[in-house]
């Protein structure tokens, strides 16, 4: 029996050790697919208890067999298995995981899981845009997310962008979103003044895209009701990168571009453009050729500064001074660049990011400039198992030099264009000349004026977060947000605009600072197949602004600040504070996490109104039902139904004392004194914007994903202008009075057309359609609506999009044998005008025969985005599209057919116009004087299609992951890409994008010598390690 017993614990031992021969030690590193090492990522030996972690650097260490399988996971990365076989090293790379991503996004005051969501909140992947190395997150967000449209509306330097969500829902108000940075709202509008054009300053220029972690956009009135009368046009929700846990982190972004414009006015030759003059104003005049019509102190008084001071028509044919201003205005090279630097880590009990960034933009126009400078620190402490706290704070410098441009008859390319080009662009001795025109030489104005314009922004913030109970928390946070914008301006004697003034200095100052406070307490707790979540706190918003402006003329030489003018045109100082203050709530429940429902209540009591009117409610609720929960099928893997209702109030555009009676100093006779200078009105109130929304999310074996929503969103009691009769000596009082609808359709699909180690294929569409009208405005005394006229040809009217086109209907020009009014014969018209639809049929043309004549609301809005990865290489292109559209091009009645003036052609302008040997002619007849304007006339022959198909963006890529410097786990990236490098449109503009008036809600769509977008090739580099 001994001996059995013996031969077995001989036979146990043997094969133990045999089993034990079996496990070796494996090692390894594991990397994302950027390569960087990702701490903490869990191993385990797959159905076995066994399992090790990673450390700080990514490395790790096993026992396992030869046939066994090692599972590696990390939140936020897909899962992978491998089998060891015969390797002892393995060194592993994981995916991110797109559904990963989006199960928690930020929402207003919280965050949810995605799969929770009743409410239309879309996810902008901020990764793929990092990728492209885009400057300024208003360009950032283009094309990202359904119901956003984001338009460029110049191609200067600092320009604004034009931000809608789900269309325009407010006249004189504004109707750009509210942005949150790291839970707290921004200063929404734009900080200039007296900008040259019409173009903003862009609010979000100051931040560097580079420091976001997340952005998401809030678009139904469920998701933003939290936010209450800040959030009727939506809400983009900006995170800031914070510090992990590990080792420090560096990571330096860089890149150099060049730029061009995208597209050039092209000027008609001196030729060709005086025998169209000689033709205008020969007719006009009565007076040929050759006798003296243009000489000094002749029937037109022009000076051409000939040397003898007598030139004529005939011989300005033969001048050899042919000047392309248009050519010259331009730059032969603009450079931008960026530079970023990163460093972050930390321990479990304190963490921090630290980024600094330098970014420089050329303007592809001379003398046009735009830097910035951009600091910011992030730091989180943990200072018990109940108590974390986190601060930040950001300062950032703008600079921008500008000239005149856009919506300026002063303005670069207007001058460049319209001015008479057979004078020398510089005279004998290398020197720029001066003519006496119609403008001084456009280069000279370019390099003498100037615009200065500096922003200094600070926004620094403290959060406390303290666990009360289980599910029970306390959050506390201030934020202080400080803005010094200062502008100085001066045209020189010797440019156009500061001729007659002999000097002009302008300087305007305005210091914003702006503090917000919240506190709210969360619950969060499951209670068996039922889930319950609260939400309830208050706020409270403070805003003083002090704004400062100085114009002065009259300069001697020499001197340009405005204390050194010896006349003063302006002097003034202002100030003024605005308080919000705010209760939140929001209630949610569960039900076996495929049921959910939602309930937000928000009050604002404003002081920008009176008593019994300050205070007003928002409420909102939402509910959602995953369908797919109550079946099992491999195909539709998720299938969820939305619906919410809302509603959010505006009092953006509204003075702070603009209901209240007002009164002024006057001075009459010398003798000081007051009088009312506004009448009051106790009963303004909020504009109120309802918003019903039905969604659908839908995903398909884990690769496609697709969202529609509908939406319906009605703004009641606008806030306009009620005329008063001239008899009462006011002119207006602010009152409640229209409305605006805008329904629409959202649809976004993503498609993971291929996803393996190697190999990856991501495909994104987004489409929106949104149709705006305005259903209600002021009355007159016979109780017809008012319509509201703007810019060129923009009229607000009942039944028609905001900001629709109003002009004469054009009808082609009148030929041989056409019968032409006796009244329209009166006036001098005949054959070779234009023609114009007699609407009315008064036998005349007046503006009783005006009509709407075009829609500068695009029908659709969308982008086509990919994202390829292939072992090491990354290729991402995005194509913008808007179609649908109208474009009023204003620049035409200048320098197109039969336009207002006699130089400043576009050689396309005068290449078919009418005279006795050309009558199938499609343009008229040159004309100068009445007849002249009368062919100029705003109507459709300005209104063009402003349809576009644009690539917006394309970066090709490498990655190398190695030691580089004796640093281990390095990743070196480096791109080549390029932006606007492709644009498909039939518009004969520089570019259907702009917008000369900027972010103006009524006159959308008008071109006026706006300068377009430009084309940009670079090149850059990505270390991190």
């Amino acid at each position: 029996m001994k001996q059995i017993n013996y031969k077995l614990l001989l036979f146990v031992f043997f094969v133990s050790s045999i089993s034990f021969a079996q496990q070796k030690k494996i090692t390894g590193t594991v990397t994302d697919d950027n390569g960087l090492p990702l701490p903490g990522v869990n191993i385990i030996v797959k159905n076995t208890s066994e399992g090790t972690q990673t450390d700080f650097d990514g490395n790790y260490s096993i026992a396992a067999s030869s046939g066994a399988v090692l599972t590696y996971s990390y939140v936020g990365f897909e899962t992978k298995e491998l089998v060891v076989g015969n390797r002892n090293n393995i060194n592993v790379s994981l995916l991110v995981s797109r559904a990963t991503l989006e199960e928690v996004v930020v929402v207003g005051f919280g965050e949810r899981a995605r799969k929770s969501l009743s409410t239309s909140i879309a996810t902008v992947e901020v990764d793929d845009i990092v990728n492209i190395a885009t400057p300024t997150v208003s360009g950032a967000l283009q094309g990202t997310v359904t119901g956003l449209q984001v338009n460029q509306n110049s191609g200067t330097p600092g320009a604004g962008f034009s931000v809608r969500i789900r269309g325009a829902s407010s006249i004189q108000g504004s109707n750009e979103p509210l942005y949150v940075l790291d839970g707290v709202p921004l200063l929404n509008g734009t900080p200039g003044g007296g900008n040259f054009g019409g173009q903003d300053n862009d609010i979000l220029s100051s931040l560097n895209f580079s420091d976001i972690e997340s952005i998401q956009v809030l678009k139904d009135a469920s998701a933003t009701a939290i936010y209450g009368s800040r959030a009727a046009n939506g809400v983009v929700l900006i995170t800031t990168k914070r510090g992990k846990t590990g080792k420090l982190k560096v990571e330096i972004n860089s890149y150099l571009g060049f730029q061009d414009a995208i597209e050039r006015f092209d000027p008609a030759p001196l030729g060709e453009s005086l025998r169209y003059a000689d033709i205008a104003w020969d007719e006009a005049i009565g007076v040929p050729s050759g006798t003296g019509l243009f000489s000094t102190g002749g029937i037109l008084g022009f000076n051409f500064l000939d040397a003898s001071g007598l030139t004529t028509l005939d011989e300005l044919y033969a001048s050899d001074s042919d000047v392309n201003y248009v050519d010259e205005i331009y730059r032969s090279e603009a450079v931008v660049r960026q530079t970023d630097i990163s460093l972050s880590g930390g321990s479990e009990n304190a963490r921090y990011f630290l980024q600094y960034s330098d970014f420089n933009q050329e303007g592809v126009i001379i003398n046009q400039d735009f830097a910035r400078r951009t600091l910011r620190l992030n730091v989180d402490f943990k200072a018990s198992k109940s108590i974390d706290i986190d601060a930040g704070i950001s300062i950032s410098e703008t600079d921008v030099s500008r000239i005149n441009s856009d919506n300026n008859i002063f303005g670069a390319l207007t001058t460049s264009l319209l001015e008479y080009p057979g004078l020398p662009l510089r005279d004998e001795f290398g020197e720029l000349t001066r003519d006496n025109f119609l403008f001084s030489n456009p280069i000279q104005n370019a390099l003498l004026e100037s615009s200065d314009e500096v922003s200094l922004r600070y926004i620094t913030n403290l959060g406390l977060r303290v666990k009360l109970l289980e599910g029970l928390s306390l959050y506390s946070k201030i934020n202080l947000e400080r803005l010094d914008f200062r502008q100085d301006r001066f045209f020189p004697a010797e440019t156009a605009q500061g001729a007659g003034a002999n000097g002009d200095a302008f300087t305007f100052q305005n210091l914003f600072t702006n503090w917000v406070s919240n506190t709210t307490l969360n619950y969060n707790k499951k209670f068996g197949d039922w889930g319950l979540t609260a939400l309830a706190g208050f706020s409270f918003e403070g805003s003083d602004t002090n704004q400062t402006t100085i114009n002065t003329q009259n300069f001697p030489e020499g001197f340009n600040q405005p204390a050194n003018g010896s006349t003063l045109i302006q002097a003034d100082n202002f100030n003024t504070e605005r308080r919000l203050f705010s209760y939140l709530s929001r209630l949610g429940g569960s039900y076996q996490d495929k049921i959910f429902i939602e309930g937000t209540l928000r009050a604002d009591a404003s002081s920008v109104f009176g008593q019994g009117n300050q205070i007003g409610y928002f409420p909102a609720v939402s509910a959602a039902y995953i369908i797919s929960e109550d079946f099992q099928s491999e195909a539709i893997t998720n299938l969820k139904a939305r619906v919410s209702w809302g509603q959010q109030g505006n009092q953006s555009g509204l003075g702070n004392f603009a209901s209240r009676g007002l009164v002024g100093a006057v001075n009459v006779a010398d003798v000081p004194g007051t009088s009312i200078v506004q009448v009051e009105n106790p009963n303004l109130k909020w504009e109120i914007t309802t918003q019903t929304n039905f969604g659908l999310d839908v995903s398909l074996f884990n690769k496609i994903n697709l969202t529609y929503d509908y939406y319906i969103k009605n703004t009641t009691d606008l806030l306009l202008n009620r005329t008063f009769r001239n008899s009462t000596g006011f002119l207006a009082i602010t009152d409640n009075i229209g409305s605006i609808e805008n329904i629409g359709h959202e649809i976004g699909l993503s498609a993971d057309i291929v996803r393996n180690d190697s190999f990856s294929w991501n495909s994104q569409v987004n489409l929106t359609f949104n149709k705006n009208e305005v259903t209600a405005l002021v009355r007159d005394a016979n109780g017809d609506f008012l319509p509201i006229d703007s810019g060129f040809a923009s009229r607000v009217s009942v039944g028609q999009s905001l900001g629709s086109f109003f002009g004469l209907v054009f009808d082609g020009i009148y030929g041989p044998g056409d019968e032409i009014p006796a009244a329209l014969q009166a006036r001098g018209v005949s054959e070779g005008d234009v023609r114009y639809v007699d609407v009315n049929g008064d036998g005349n043309i007046t503006p009783d025969d005006r009509q709407f004549i075009g829609d500068p609301n695009p029908e659709l809005i969308g982008n086509f985005r990919n994202s390829i990865t292939y072992k090491g290489f990354d290729l991402a292109a995005n194509v913008q599209f808007e179609l649908g559209k109208d474009i009023y091009n204003n620049s035409l009645a200048f320098a197109g057919p039969g336009s207002r003036t006699i130089f400043g052609k576009t050689r396309e302008g005068i290449s078919d116009y009418y005279t006795a040997d050309n009558t199938d002619a499609t343009q008229p007849r040159p004309r100068e004087g009445s007849l002249q304007v009368f062919n100029a006339q705003d109507s459709s022959q300005y209104v063009e299609e402003g349809d576009y198909v644009r690539l917006k963006e394309v970066v090709l890529g490498y990655t190398f992951n190695t030691t580089l410097l004796g640093v281990k786990n390095t990743s070196l990236r480096i791109y080549v890409g390029g932006d606007n490098l492709l644009t498909f449109t039939d518009y004969s503009g520089l570019d259907p994008e702009v917008n000369t008036f900027g972010s103006d809600n009524v006159s959308r769509g008008t071109d006026f010598f706006t300068q377009g977008l430009n084309k940009t090739y670079k090149f850059g580099i990505n270390l991190k390690f």
